[in-house]
């Protein structure tokens, strides 16, 4: 059964989105710089303006209910058609990682190829093709859906040397997993890739000897860094057919939710959930690299800093959501046991999150031995029949260990379980 109406709709301004039509604030109209009591919204500005003066507004729509399908269709404007599921897509993986791995190691070196080119073209003031972004945003959200865990894998795989451009590739591959277990559209899902994709954009307008400093900033310098955010917004404006979700993230990933954060100290539900979204994935892989002014954080300690933090600096229900994606023992990290073996953790245990599964490269004698799988939930025990714990997490390159050879191995020992 359908019905159908006129209605007012509230929604937080995080919500708002270009097309739509403004009827009602929940602030005094003549309080802000709007002429006329009924708009639509024409461009980010005005959606950034509402973000600083309300927390919801009213938008007319047309409401279309489907009872026997819980599905609701928004008509936001003359042209505007827009159709929300109110049922969450829970996402299968539709093949095993290591036969994913293929397909996500060629996305992964393109779109690698490409954010180098982009970074290198703006800061020599060119532009770049927006369609190039959509295409291998798309074909990453495509690897994403069938399996993450072969991106994921990939994205673990760090160069020093190219921290900015492949922190923001990483920062899309995370951020569009995050949206798969929230249950997005694969459209959303794009929009939202591509915001990670570009979000730190604007550093090209930093200079390298700020950017690249390896001590602590001075107050002035600080001030350049945190430029960053208004050099990505206008940089992303001025090209045609970037979303206006990735122009607002390249602009708020820095705002806190406790409204502490740069460049217009936003808050809550003043912050887009892309913005949320990309300001976690953001923080975890700046914390997890090797910088030049700074060691790479153990992916454990860079989790609970995100947990102490959430309410505070984080959006607290992405912030767990996050965490639990990446687990207390993230895969393709280096485990160090307590027999003083040291391997790969290819497997998380969702019962005992602390007793993962380890492919061994290193025995307890320090050689490099035959690979064997060391399953810390069977309890096993070492030649003293002490218990053997997971003693500490390393990234990728700790004990002399590239995950990059065992990937596929890796991948396929993960799922010998699933297949």
């Amino acid at each position: 059964m359908k019905v159908s109406n006129k209605v007012l709709i509230e929604i937080p301004v995080s919500e708002l989105e270009i097309g739509m039509y403004v009827s009602k604030l929940d602030c005094p109209w003549e309080e802000t710089p709007f002429i006329y009591q009924g708009f639509f919204l024409y461009d980010i500005q005005d959606i950034q303006e509402l973000q600083t003066l309300c927390k919801t507004v009213f938008v007319q729509a047309e409401k279309e209910v489907w009872e026997e399908k819980k599905k609701v269709t928004l008509s936001t404007g003359k042209e505007r058609i827009r159709t929300v599921t109110k049922e969450k897509i829970t996402y299968v993986n539709k093949v095993p990682a290591y036969r994913e791995l293929e397909k996500a190691g060629a996305t992964y070196n393109e779109a690698k190829r490409l954010i180098s080119n982009i970074f290198a073209a703006v800061k020599l003031g060119k532009s770049f093709d927006v369609n190039e972004v959509r295409s291998v945003v798309t074909d990453i959200v495509g690897s994403i859906l069938r399996n993450p865990n072969a991106l994921q894998w990939l994205a673990l795989i760090k160069n020093k040397d190219e921290y900015t451009a492949e922190h923001c590739l990483r920062v899309c591959v995370f951020a569009v997993s995050v949206g798969r277990e929230l249950g997005m559209l694969e459209g959303e899902l794009i929009d939202l890739g591509i915001s990670g994709f570009l979000h730190d954009v604007g550093k090209t307008r930093v200079p390298d000897e700020v950017l690249n400093k390896p001590g602590r900033f001075t107050d002035a310098e600080y001030e350049v860094m945190k430029s960053h955010s208004t050099h990505g917004k206008n940089i992303l404006i001025s090209q045609n057919g970037v979303p206006p979700i990735a122009v607002d993230v390249a602009y708020t990933h820095h705002e806190r939710i406790d409204g502490g954060g740069y460049p217009r100290r936003l808050s809550g539900h003043k912050i887009s959930r892309f913005a949320r979204i990309v300001c976690i994935v953001d923080a975890y892989d700046a914390m997890t690299s090797v910088r030049v002014y700074k060691t790479a954080m153990s992916s454990l300690e860079s989790l609970r800093i995100i947990y102490e933090e959430k309410d505070v600096h984080f959006d607290p229900e992405l912030a767990e959501l996050f965490i639990k994606l990446i687990g207390v023992y993230p895969t393709g990290h280096i485990a160090e046991l307590s027999s003083g073996e040291v391997g790969i953790i290819i497997k998380s245990n969702n019962e005992h999150r602390l007793k993962p599964k380890i492919l061994r490269i290193i025995d307890s004698q320090n050689r490099r031995s035959k690979e064997a799988i060391i399953d810390l939930s069977a309890n096993p025990v070492d030649d003293k029949g002490k218990p053997i714990r997971l003693k500490a997490v390393h990234p990728n390159g700790a004990f002399g260990i590239d995950i990059k050879p065992y990937l596929k191995k890796g991948l396929r020992l993960s799922e010998s379980d699933d297949d």
